[in-house]
């Protein structure tokens, strides 16, 4: 049996405060990222991404699904952790030399400036990024210059003082750490270059007209509601690195197989005649029953206009769609000419988020929405079928949405009194609409039809309810399965998203109690 690798005291306490001089290096720079440069861990997590090839990423993102982001991040956090660990230990060597510790301390920042460069330049930029870095890599080095000549002073501070010092540090560290996520939300919700301010379309000629409510659904705890709040409406794309955009700079173009291409500026768009939809998104990657959808009442020019205006030609075959960060995508013409595709600037009465594609971003009825492409830069009109990012990954390049339901209430367990309880959730098909929602109480064997809300648009989820009346305490399965306004009903085969989309009914496992 290998013995472990015991490290002497004196590495040790090179190991510590080097880990610890990075974690208040990191604190650093993450404050000075607010201001609006890329955290440089981000700068190395981003060219992760965009290196990685699709037999690796798809696996990960089928598995992982939203945390996969997550994951990312804490590991190139534990990487720059590291990297300040072993230069601890080679600064409390006693064979150390400042060159070789100061190469030790600068790898990991620098490292993640050079990779970013290389394969995320795009999405980070060079100016900021170096800032951020330099300021990292220079808190980094004189927080170690002070912490390892102070661990090894053993005449004149005692062990159990240097240990409290040290100790306090840490805790310093993590203070700031966790003062540093209200800041971020300060930082983030300050100025209109993050969009999220409040604001009115200067020619609204279409209105959104929503259908009322259903009052006997608003009390249902737990029912989803029908329009999303911002904060709540699921974000997922490719930018670790979210862009920045500013509008005084930023550009519309409208190019490729077009007799008068053009560009608008961000008030020139405003300027346009526009119209209110209300609109679900759902993401390609949600699984059934998963929460990556939601629905918002967005504002924007109708696309069919802008092309118009630049004159398409007869050969057109897909419109590409270009983020300021290089993120492209595509749909055939015929589907940029309906009238419900859209360049939006407004989400629920505010500018677009900075998430949500902050200054305009497309919006495609009955796509998934990895094409529903956010911070938009360019419109291309094409004379071929252009693969995207996904598609390259080997994601569908049709994306229609599959027909889905649902189940939002109740939970795990049911508290029953005897009474009839009710069973909700809502159920979505893109375009197609929902005409029918059922629940199966017995497997599968028999179905009940549930009560429809009227949805909210012609492109939002449906609500729906059923009361229900269990036959007695203990484990009760719940099905449900949605029908789409053309008749046909969602397939009862479990289908995982990767990569048409999730299939199957919504299941759900209840422990009734009776009370």
């Amino acid at each position: 049996m290998p013995h472990m690798v015991r490290l002497d005291p004196r590495t040790r306490t090179g190991v510590l405060v080097g880990a610890l001089a990075m974690f208040l290096a990191l604190d650093v720079a993450f404050l000075v990222s607010l201001v609006g440069m890329p955290f440089a861990p981000f700068a190395l997590g981003q060219a992760i991404i965009d290196v990685l090839p699709g037999w690796i990423s798809i696996p990960l993102i089928e598995r992982l699904q939203f945390w996969a982001k997550g994951l990312l991040v804490v590991g190139v956090l534990a990487l720059f952790l590291l990297g300040g660990a072993a230069a601890g230990a080679l600064a409390v060597s006693p064979r150390r030399r400042s060159g070789p510790v100061l190469a030790l301390v600068a790898l990991p920042w620098t490292g993640a400036l050079v990779l970013g460069q290389l394969f995320a330049s795009a999405k980070i930029d060079l100016a900021t990024s170096v800032i951020d870095g330099g300021v990292g890599l220079v808190v980094n080095a004189l927080a170690l210059a002070y912490l390892a000549p102070a661990s090894l002073t053993r005449e004149t501070v005692p062990m159990p003082d240097r240990r409290r010092g040290l100790g306090l540090l840490a805790a310093l560290a993590g203070l700031a750490a966790i003062g540093a996520l209200p800041l971020s939300r300060v930082f983030a919700g300050a100025g209109s270059r993050l969009g999220g301010v409040p604001m009115r379309a200067r020619n609204l000629v279409q209105r959104a007209a929503l259908a009322s409510p259903d009052p006997a659904l608003e009390p249902i705890a737990g029912l989803t509601p029908r329009i999303t709040a911002n904060a709540d409406h699921y974000v997922i794309d490719t930018a670790l690195v979210k862009p920045r955009v500013d509008v005084a700079t930023w550009r519309l173009d409208v190019t490729g197989a077009v007799d008068r291409p053009f560009s608008l500026t961000y008030d020139e768009l405003l300027d346009l005649d526009a119209v209110e939809q209300a609109h679900t998104l759902e993401c390609i990657s949600n699984r059934t029953g998963g929460d990556l959808i939601g629905t918002a009442v967005w504002t924007g020019v109708r696309m069919r206009d802008l092309l118009a205006r630049a004159g398409v030609r007869d050969r057109a075959y897909d419109l590409a769609l270009t983020s300021v960060d290089g993120y492209t995508d595509s749909f055939p013409i015929a589907k940029a000419m309906e009238p419900e595709t859209l360049v939006v600037y407004l989400m629920n009465g505010v500018t677009l988020p900075q998430e949500h594609g902050y200054p305009a971003r497309v919006l495609v009825p009955n796509i998934y929405g990895m094409k529903n492409v956010k911070w938009l830069r360019e419109i291309r009109v094409e004379t071929f079928d252009l693969k995207g990012y996904w598609q390259q990954q080997g994601w569908s390049d049709g994306a229609i949405v599959n027909t889905g339901t649902r189940i939002d209430v109740p939970g795990g367990t049911l508290r029953w009194s005897g009474d009839a309880a009710t069973v909700a959730g809502i159920a979505f098909a893109g375009a197609r609409g929902i005409a029918k929602v059922e629940l199966s109480f017995d497997g599968g064997g028999t179905w009940r039809q549930a009560t429809l809300e009227p949805p909210a648009g012609p492109l939002t989820w449906r609500r729906w309810s059923l009361r229900w009346t269990p036959d007695g305490a203990g484990p009760r399965t719940v099905l449900a399965r949605a029908t789409d306004g053309n008749g046909d009903t969602e397939t009862p085969v479990a289908r995982d998203p990767y990569p048409d989309g999730a299939t199957g009914y919504d299941e759900i496992r209840l422990n009734v109690i009776r009370v």
